[in-house]
């Protein structure tokens, strides 16, 4: 619980809607302002204001109660279930490759091959083919 409310991503969550919820309600009390001064467009903007700050703080709750999915060991396969002592749900997703279409699977496996290979996209090599042998000149990728 206390990772949930104090961890990096929710202090700064926190440190947001401080920011951005009065900010909605100070420029809705602005338009509101304008509004009996005469500019009737400013009418729906002192309306519209306050529902942001409301949209705030519920992504705001959302975001804070937001839980990440695990992932087992291998990266894919089944997830044993978490108690809800751990921190998490009592039941997490499940993947089952046996659902996947045709495609899919050798889309997985292009990635699989590529993350083994080990090369890294850079802006020489956009595409990570494989580098070229010492002494060789590298060749730059169109």
């Amino acid at each position: 619980m206390r990772q949930r409310w104090l961890s990096r991503r929710a202090v700064g969550l926190h440190v947001l809607l401080a920011v951005v919820f009065p900010m909605c309600l100070l420029a809705g009390w602005w338009q509101v302002n304008r509004a009996l001064s005469g500019n009737f467009l400013s009418y729906l903007y002192s309306v519209e204001w306050p529902i942001f700050a409301i949209l705030a703080a519920v992504a705001w709750w959302q975001l804070i109660h937001d839980a990440p999915v695990q992932v087992g060991p291998s990266g894919a396969g089944q997830v044993e279930p978490a108690s809800p002592e751990e921190g998490g749900p009592a039941s997490r997703p499940v993947w089952d490759p046996g659902l996947e279409t045709p495609e899919l699977q050798a889309y997985n496996e292009r990635l699989r091959q590529l993350a083994e290979r080990g090369s890294r996209k850079t802006w020489r090599n956009p595409r990570g083919l494989p580098g070229p042998e010492r002494g060789e000149r590298e060749a730059v990728v169109p």
